[in-house]
């Protein structure tokens, strides 16, 4: 288990050494292939989950079966404290993107070590203030009328989540492809591929390694 970077993790940074050990011996590490389920929506939650290598997808069931990409969770993000704080199902599925690896807590551990300090009960509003401005953003992403703007506000979105400052513009430090990308904002996979082909073709954004770098912010603002 690479015990050095999970001390790193802003969920852990504001321990003590001492705190951090004492918290260290209850940590489960566990892997996950690409595509295998962690928990499925409606799943009494038991864990909160720290990602410790790949990355992880939150979706929603809608009509027909059809699944919306709601978050993406990258390495040190952490997931599944919804359920312990509230005591109700979870109210979405996660799975792996790509090969995973995740460290557990229990619930018990999560009450015994995390909730009693501050400055860890202090990040986790943090991080679910950020992720309620997230849904406020993809429901305003979904909002708009035609196919290609909503993958316009999408990128955006994943602009501002994950973007570093790159010589050629915003890099969107995460890979991703078509159909997850559609999957997020409501269209089909050809949709996507041609959106991004024609913003290319514009020098509004470019594609390297499955990543999206986004030249020209103003201009992919979404057109309605």
């Amino acid at each position: 288990m690479r015990t050095e970077f999970i001390r790193r993790v802003p969920l852990f940074a504001g321990l003590s050494d001492e705190e951090f050990r004492e918290i260290e011996r209850v940590f489960q590490q566990k892997a996950y292939r690409k595509n295998q389920v962690i928990f499925v929506e409606e799943q009494t939650g038991e864990y909160m989950y720290v990602v410790l290598a790949g990355k992880v997808r939150v979706t929603k069931s809608g009509a027909g079966g059809k699944e919306t990409i709601l978050a993406i969770h990258q390495v040190g993000d952490f997931f599944g404290e919804m359920s312990l704080l509230d005591g109700k199902t979870t109210p979405a599925t996660v799975s792996a993107m790509e090969d995973c690896k995740i460290v557990t807590i229990s619930k018990a551990d999560f009450y015994r070590y995390l909730m009693r300090n501050e400055k860890v009960v202090a990040q986790i509003i943090q991080v679910l203030c950020g992720r309620l401005r997230q849904v406020w953003g993809q429901l305003q992403t979904l909002s708009y009328s035609t196919a290609e703007s909503r993958i316009r506000a999408g990128i955006l979105q994943l602009a501002r989540r994950y973007g570093l400052s790159d010589a050629r513009g915003i890099l969107i430090n995460v890979k991703i492809t078509h159909h997850e990308l559609a999957a997020m904002v409501g269209t089909s996979r050809e949709t996507v591929t041609r959106t991004l082909t024609g913003l290319q073709k514009q020098g509004i954004v470019q594609l390297a390694e499955r990543r999206i770098i986004v030249v020209d912010p103003k201009r992919l603002a979404p057109i309605n």
